[in-house]
């Protein structure tokens, strides 16, 4: 482990602000995974899908970020010093917890929308082997094997492999990259074997799908298939659209580092983004999940009856108000 400094911050970031805004992401990131999940294990007609599993297991990941990271993340960054443990041990030990808990819930992330992409491949592509493959039991077996493989890849600082530090630009715990160039390849292997999974299985999804519109278009001439071209993008190139937003900034920061050093501030704006995706994943998946957004729209269904006489005695005790003489 790399703890060469005294467990404080630099003072160059406002450390009461970002945790304020960190603590935000934090709450709605919490109230949205847990309705989605909710939702999720309410429908249990959607447990039949393989794609609602592999979802679901992306809502874990968020909710073991918001539950295990954020809090520790937030109060530190407010503290600007790592408060957790009374001995330098102690502290290292909470310290080296939380950056392998963000890391494992990165790998986790990575793994299941490249198994995502896959499923979506089988479905459209190889309907037939789809069938017969990703059945709900071969599903769940699929997410629990992508959990323990991340905990296994990500165990590598405690191997020699990879250092955790205290960054002291805004005041966490992740990952080293500078100096650490066998960890940086290492992990840059993992995430491009994911990365090259969803990049073949989701172009070859989208060449065949947009191929087969274009031939029905064709034969039958009807504007419905016109329609469903603008939909080819759907859930999941959404999510891989946010996910990359979020990312991207860490990403390249982190390749950044590993040569020179870049301002305090930076760093802790890439926090900000790297965990908005706790927010906007359950998000996207409300939007373009027919169950989750079905069982939305009927919850506040059942409070429009009452908003709307709410409404109407405001609106008369407001007439009545007017109407009385100074």
């Amino acid at each position: 482990m790399s703890f060469e400094h005294n467990f404080t911050t630099t003072g160059n970031v406002n450390g009461p602000a970002l945790s304020a805004v960190l603590a935000l992401e934090t709450v709605t990131a919490f109230i949205a995974n847990t309705v989605v999940l909710s939702i999720t294990l309410y429908q249990r007609k959607s447990w039949k899908q393989s794609s609602t599993i592999f979802f679901t297991s992306l809502i874990l990941s968020h909710l073991v970020m918001v539950f295990l990271y954020l809090p520790l993340c937030v109060i530190a960054v407010a503290a600007e010093e790592w408060i957790f443990g009374s001995t330098f041990e102690q502290q290292i030990a909470t310290c080296s917890f939380a950056a392998y808990v963000i890391w494992y819930c990165v790998l986790v992330i990575q793994m299941t929308l490249a198994i995502i992409s896959f499923d979506r491949f089988l479905f459209i592509v190889k309907p037939r082997i789809h069938k017969r493959l990703m059945r709900p039991w071969t599903a769940l077996a699929f997410t629990i094997g992508i959990w323990i493989l991340a905990a296994i890849l990500n165990s590598g600082p405690f191997v020699g492999l990879g250092e955790y530090e205290y960054d002291d630009t805004y005041g966490s715990c992740v990952p080293l990259w500078q100096g650490n160039n066998g960890y940086v390849l290492y992990m840059l292997i993992i995430s491009m074997i994911s990365i090259t999974i969803i990049l073949i299985t989701s172009i070859w999804t989208f060449c065949f799908t947009r191929r087969f519109i274009n031939d029905q278009s064709q034969v039958s001439g009807d504007s419905v298939y016109v329609s469903r071209k603008k939909r080819l993008f759907g859930i999941f190139g959404s999510m891989l659209l946010v996910y990359g937003i979020c990312f991207l900034p860490s990403i390249i920061s982190g390749g950044i580092t590993t040569v020179v050093i870049l301002p305090d501030p930076v760093y802790a704006v890439n926090m900000v983004t790297f965990q908005f995706i706790t927010v906007a994943s359950p998000l996207v998946q409300s939007y373009f999940r027919p169950d989750i957004k079905a069982a939305i729209i009927s919850f506040f269904a059942l409070f429009a009856p009452a908003l709307k006489k709410w409404q109407g005695l405001t609106s008369r005790s407001h007439e009545t108000s007017t109407s009385l003489p100074a």
